[in-house]
C-alpha cells in the first residue's frame, strides 16, 4: 500500500438497513486495501471526518462498503437518513493494521461485539474467495438476536463452506425460539466449541468488550499475545 492515501469522490450504490440502528453503505469506488482496514469518509453537509472499517472484501473489486451504527441523538443520524443512491461522499484510505496474517494458516477465530463484526465480514469473505482452507470461527455477541447483522449471508457461508463455524450469543433476554448461545462470551463457551489456543484471534467491538476478550484469552486459554489482533472504539 502507498503511504499517501487515495482521496476519491464515491457515488452511493445502495443503503441497506441491517437492523434497527445499523446500516451498510455500498459505494461505487475502489482502491487496493487489505481485508480489515478502514476508510475515512465525509458525509454531505457534515464537516467531521469519520472512520469506519470496511466490511467489503478486497475481492469485491469495483465496490467498497462500510457498516454504520447510528445513535439517534448524534448529529450524523439526520444527515445519514437523507442519503440516497447516487449521492456522492468523499473517502480516503485505506488505513490501519488490523489485517489477516501474511501466512494464512488457521484456525482463525473472530470475536465480535455488536457492529464490531463489520471488518470480520471483510476478512472472512476474503478467506473464502481466495480459497484459504483453514477452519474459521465467528463468535458474535449482541444484546438481542435482531442485532445479529449479516445473518442471511452467514447462512449462505455455512452451507457453502464446511470449514466455517458461526456461534451467535445474546446477552439480553432471548427470543422464544432462540436455540443458540446466551450470555457473554466466556471461557466455558469457547471451550465448548473446542477453541484452540494456537489459532489466530481477532477482537473487534467496544473498548470494554475488546479488553475483556483479551484478558479472557490470556487467562482461560493461555493464548500467546502475538496471536491476538484487536480493533476497538
Amino acid at each position: 500500500m502507498s503511504d499517501a492515501a487515495p482521496v476519491l469522490q464515491a457515488p452511493i450504490e445502495s443503503v441497506i438497513r441491517q437492523s434497527a440502528d445499523v446500516w451498510t453503505l455500498w459505494l461505487k469506488a475502489y482502491f487496493p486495501y487489505h481485508a480489515g482496514q478502514s476508510i475515512a469518509i465525509f458525509f454531505p453537509n457534515d464537516v467531521k471526518k469519520r472512520y469506519y472499517s470496511l466490511c467489503s472484501s478486497p475481492t469485491e473489486t469495483g465496490h467498497l462498503a462500510i457498516t454504520v451504527k447510528l445513535d439517534p441523538a448524534q448529529a450524523l443520524a439526520p444527515l445519514f437518513s437523507r442519503l440516497k443512491n447516487g449521492d456522492t461522499v468523499r473517502i480516503e484510505g485505506p488505513f490501519g493494521k488490523f489485517t489477516l496474517p501474511e501466512a494464512m494458516q488457521g484456525p482463525f477465530y473472530f470475536l465480535a461485539g455488536g457492529s464490531g463484526i463489520a471488518p470480520f465480514r471483510s476478512m472472512i469473505k476474503y478467506l473464502f474467495d481466495t480459497g484459504v482452507p483453514a477452519q474459521t470461527w465467528l463468535f458474535h455477541s449482541t444484546k438481542t438476536s435482531q442485532a445479529l447483522i449479516f445473518r442471511p449471508e452467514i447462512k449462505e457461508w455455512l452451507q457453502a463452506h464446511p470449514t466455517f463455524h458461526y456461534v451467535p450469543t445474546v446477552t439480553g433476554p432471548p427470543d422464544g425460539d432462540w436455540a443458540f448461545e446466551t450470555g457473554r462470551i466466556g471461557g466455558e463457551l469457547l471451550r465448548r466449541h473446542q477453541v484452540q489456543s494456537g489459532g489466530h484471534f481477532f477482537l473487534c467491538g467496544p473498548a470494554d468488550f475488546v479488553k475483556d476478550m483479551e484478558l479472557l484469552l490470556h487467562a482461560a486459554l493461555q493464548v500467546p499475545a502475538g496471536h491476538i489482533r484487536r480493533e476497538q472504539w
